[in-house]
């Protein structure tokens, strides 16, 4: 099978060693029958240890996929009603009476809790917040992600099963998909190979900026630490660790139709909050849907309307397409030493180099690469060639009739 690969070469050695987007990447996509890993960059700017299809990434929000296909898989197995109010299995949550395990599960309702989660002092501290969540009345719906639904959604799994979210989703994802490296907590031996996520900045609107500490071994999201990631307790937002390699086999799983069924992997990317005229983000079950409008998408257009992305702050993402049967998958940690929040009023000091390296210089001078545009530069680099050739592949086994199931699996690395 011949095809032209230059193109996805050029752009993420760009991306990774001139444009200096992320420490490192591991991009892997495909067919059922091919797929292939690309290696770029070190797990850290002054790292000598290269990335490769083994290096551990924090997934973050990529976790809301792993509480999406479990609340499928039990309504399938008739143990959740999806129409049901969530105080029917959570009693506790009795200001959620009026919402059902359905909205949750598709971002159609805004809810808040009284106090920040991620303020808590402990886990106790945390799941008393989260208890007293509640319809926000005040919430217009114009930004209708959130993480609070997929939080509870984790208690109504482990109140239906009498198992803890991480024993379920090992027993009924990971163990299906072979994904034998994904996990929530690291012994210190496995450190090594982590990818770290923390030193991020954030320049606000009057002068003050913060760096984001994050220990080597804890996930970057504060609230999934404060509910106990670091003792293996999963929360259903974020939490989860993994590799390329495990997340294509998570990906071929999916295509194959051997965790979720092919109506439920169908109906995965069905819009329920998307408004085009007025901005809205396009959100199907605890994942993104295709918009309209590709500059605002999650998808990229040339996949099927039936695609869905999940998509972390690490730097993270998951792309399926169930009609093409083609996935992509982005493990990268754009967080690391880099600016991830610049108000609009401290952008004109951002400067960009010659190689489209963008960098700002904080008031105490220390200079920082700017990352907070991430989510939109990475697609042009780092998303589209890759899915553009995975697309290039589906035609040309269409053409030859290729079938079988055998994968052909390539690994290559990129260097400077």
């Amino acid at each position: 099978m011949l095809y032209n690969d230059s193109k996805i070469f050029l752009d993420t050695y760009l991306a990774i060693y001139r444009k200096n987007m992320t420490p490192g990447a591991v991009i892997s996509y495909g067919t059922l029958n091919y797929h292939e890993t690309v290696a770029l960059g070190s797990i850290t700017d002054d790292s000598d240890i290269l990335t490769t299809k083994d290096t551990y990434y924090d997934l973050a929000s990529v976790t809301k996929l792993f509480t999406s296909i479990s609340i499928q898989i039990l309504s399938r197995k008739g143990l959740i009603d999806l129409n049901k109010p969530v105080t029917y299995y959570l009693p506790e949550f009795s200001n959620l009476s009026n919402i059902t395990i359905f909205q949750l599960l598709t971002f159609t309702v805004p809810v808040k809790t009284e106090g920040r989660i991620d303020k808590a002092n402990d886990k106790d501290e945390a799941e008393k917040i989260l208890k007293t969540v509640s319809f926000n009345k005040n919430d217009n719906g114009n930004r209708p992600y959130t993480d609070i639904g997929a939080m509870v959604l984790k208690y109504v799994i482990e109140k239906v099963t009498g198992k803890t979210f991480y024993e379920f989703v090992n027993e009924n994802i990971l163990v299906p998909s072979n994904m034998n490296s994904t996990k929530v907590n690291f012994d210190n031996s496995e450190l090594v190979n982590l990818a770290p996520t923390g030193g991020n900045g954030f320049y606000y609107k009057d002068g003050n900026y913060r760096i984001n500490n994050v220990n080597l071994g804890e996930c970057y999201d504060e609230k999934a630490r404060i509910m106990g990631q670091k003792e293996g307790i999963l929360s259903g937002h974020a939490g989860l660790f993994s590799t390329a390699n495990d997340m294509t086999n998570l990906a071929i799983c999916l295509l194959n139709e051997q965790i979720l069924n092919g109506d439920e992997l169908v109906h995965m990317a069905d819009n329920y909050t998307g408004n085009m005229a007025k901005g809205i983000q396009y959100l199907g079950k605890l994942c993104y849907s295709k918009n309209p409008v590709q500059v605002d998408s999650e998808i990229y257009h040339p996949l099927s309307g039936r695609s869905f992305a999940s998509a972390g702050w690490t730097g993270t993402q998951l792309t399926i397409d169930p009609d093409n049967k083609i996935f992509y998958s982005l493990l990268s940690n754009r967080s690391n030493n880099r600016m991830t929040f610049i108000d609009d009023s401290k952008k004109g000091f951002v400067g960009t180099t010659l190689w489209g390296k963008k960098v700002i210089t904080l008031p105490n001078g220390k200079e920082m690469i700017d990352a907070s545009k991430f989510a939109w530069d990475r697609d042009e680099d780092l998303v589209y060639p890759a899915i553009d050739l995975a697309i290039k592949l589906s035609f040309l086994e269409e053409i030859y009739n290729i079938k079988d199931q055998d994968l052909v699996y390539k690994i290559r690395r990129i260097e400077k």
